[in-house]
């Protein structure tokens, strides 16, 4: 086996400055729709090359909501750069401040041209990237490293007065692990870091900086990446991926949920600007998290043996029976958004039960997980937001000591996957998908096939 090669890019995914103001933005919270009026910062896709003499693979990033849903991405790539197919990994760090659109709710011709405009972008990104990748690879070394970044908290809490909502739940199970696979030169300087964290990058969602505009941005993930490689230099790039994450939210998100001394519960948005500072606050201590993984690392090795495999796995679903997801959250949201309103809710109100859709048995979601095995890291990717708990037990599962949990991979959505010990909490995406706490042993024996697939032919 020759020695490892490695090569990194990354590539802006901002839209053209002609393209603001964004026509349209999902609303929620039961506010009017915004329009993002302009850049907070630069948006990018990266792109990680890897070559270890006999087989080569592509890791390729985007600061979305998801993984690019473009048909055929992964081939087209696979054209543009050589590498194989099957060893093209495409991820999105699901930002929710990167253009978001749902195209079952495309409206307006404005709205679809911008669209197709915006996803030309992201595709010749991508394909840029993942070019521009291997052609800069060179020799190199890599090691693995895990560090706590306590940046995040579970974020499904059951209120005083008997509501779910989306809060800080500090006594819910929370996995503070930063995974960071580093690739080096032979001089010892960084060519790339991948790294894993669990966390929503929810910051700034429906909320305007203190201009009183709505902006994009690359979320506290892009800040904290922008950290490290402005830290170290050299072109380093850093590719942050989003860990079982499913059920955490940075501990600063996108408002605060108060409470009342009757039982009654709203959530407050921020003042304009306040959630942008937040932003930066946990972007940078994210950031200096990651710096202090990555320099942890001082052991590397050339030689990395690499397997992959793939497995599909059924999971029960249901389905609702009206269109789903609603067009505005806020008739399914537990509790009231911002100022109390006493004349509508009276103090004393008795709390009511959460508003479950009509539900019938819909077709299976499918899971695709990957096992991809780097030496002696192994990294298992699912297209899902998993919850932690269902990542902890993965993590328990792997044979493997260093094992790294990646979600929002490229494929058919499964969306939300609740575990088993989640089964009850009453949160409007634990509806008209994968059935909560179904899948958590469906899924831990599929990763436990793929392991003895991989193991019984190294």
């Amino acid at each position: 086996m020759r020695k490892l090669k490695v090569g990194a890019a990354k590539v802006c995914i901002n839209p053209t400055p002609d393209m603001y103001p964004i026509p349209n933005r999902i609303t929620d919270f039961g506010l009017e729709p915004m329009s993002q009026e302009a850049p907070y910062d630069d948006m990018n896709c990266r792109a990680i090359a890897v070559d270890n003499g006999k087989k080569k693979l592509l890791f390729l990033t985007f600061e979305l909501a998801g993984a690019p849903e473009f048909p055929h991405y992964p081939g087209d790539i696979a054209e543009a750069t050589k590498v194989p197919e099957d060893m093209i990994f495409i991820m999105g760090t699901h930002n929710h401040s990167a253009p978001r659109y749902r195209k079952n709710q495309v409206d307006t011709k404005e709205l679809a041209d911008f669209i197709e405009k915006y996803e030309n972008i992201v595709y010749e990104a991508g394909i840029r990237a993942c070019r521009e990748a291997v052609g800069s690879m060179r020799p190199a070394g890599y090691g693995y490293g895990e560090i706590a970044s306590n940046i995040n908290v579970n974020r499904n809490l059951y209120t005083f007065g008997g509501y779910w909502v989306e809060g800080r739940n500090m006594d819910g199970y929370s996995d503070k692990t930063l995974s960071v696979v580093k690739f080096v030169d032979e001089q010892g300087r960084l060519i790339a870091a991948f790294l894993n964290h669990a966390t929503h990058a929810t910051n700034i969602y429906m909320l305007k900086d203190a201009n009183h505009k709505a902006k994009t941005s690359g979320n506290f993930t892009g800040i904290a990446c922008r950290f490290v490689e402005e830290h170290y230099g050299n072109g380093a790039v850093a590719m942050w991926t989003s860990g079982a994450a499913g059920n955490q939210n940075p501990l600063l998100s996108h408002g605060l949920q108060y409470e009342y001394p009757d039982g009654w519960t709203t959530q407050m948005q921020y003042p304009d600007g306040t959630g942008y500072m937040q932003m930066e606050y946990m972007g940078r201590q994210h950031g200096a998290d990651c710096c202090r993984g990555i320099d942890r690392i001082t052991r590397y090795s050339d030689r990395m043996p690499i397997a992959h495999s793939v497995k599909e796995i059924d999971l029960p679903a249901n389905k609702c029976v009206d269109e789903w997801p609603p067009r505005d959250f806020s008739f399914v949201r537990n509790g009231g958004q911002g100022e109390r309103d006493y004349a509508a809710v009276p103090s004393g109100r008795i709390p009511a039960p959460a508003k479950v859709p009509a539900m019938v048995p819909g077709d299976p979601r499918h899971l695709h997980l990957h096992l991809l095995t780097l030496g002696h890291i192994a990294l298992l990717f699912a297209n899902a937001e998993l919850f932690a708990e269902i990542g902890r037990d993965m993590k328990a599962a792997s044979p493997y000591r260093n094992t790294v949990i990646v979600t929002h991979h490229y494929g058919e959505k499964c969306n939300y996957i609740f575990d088993k010990t989640s089964k009850d909490v009453l949160l409007p995406m634990a509806y008209g998908g994968v059935i909560p706490g179904s899948a958590d042993e469906l899924i831990v024996n599929g990763e436990k096939a793929l392991f003895e697939e991989i193991l019984e032919y190294e």
